[in-house]
């Protein structure tokens, strides 16, 4: 057996909060979301209703989000788990410098841009649910 492909579920509070978040700070592109209680599929954003998952991309790298009763209603001892800061998502980019400039405006790092010691360029910052985001680039 092998993975041929991981796309994260991110547990969130308001799934089009961080859909909003992904796509105009980040420039992620909305791929599809499903209506909260009804199971409808939206593929326009933005979504009319409130979401219960939704899924974003950006080149090849795509995430998936799930609100919490959603999420708990398919895994229940997920109900009282935290969400965020448990997991880095390492992204890779093609101009780490224009992320810096448009993200840098909206949340604070953790990490402003540098040089690691195996020739990356790399900065982090929380999104807004608590998920620390390292996006790296080429030096």
């Amino acid at each position: 057996m092998s993975v041929t492909h991981a796309t994260p579920k991110l547990m969130v509070e308001d799934v089009n909060r961080s859909v909003a978040f992904y796509v105009e700070a980040l420039g992620f592109t909305f791929v599809r979301g499903v209506v909260q209680g009804l199971r409808d599929e939206v593929t326009a954003w933005p979504a009319a209703g409130r979401l219960a998952f939704a899924l974003v991309a950006s080149g090849q790298a795509r995430l998936m989000f799930q609100s919490r009763a959603s999420l708990a209603a398919e895994l229940p001892r997920l109900a009282e788990a935290r969400i965020g800061g448990t997991v880095v998502l390492a992204l890779d980019c093609d101009d780490l410098d224009d992320l810096y400039a448009r993200v840098s405006e909206r949340v604070p790092f953790i990490k402003a841009p540098h040089l690691t010691f195996y020739g990356a360029r790399e900065c982090s910052f929380e999104d807004i649910n608590g998920y620390v985001l390292t996006f790296a680039a080429s030096a």
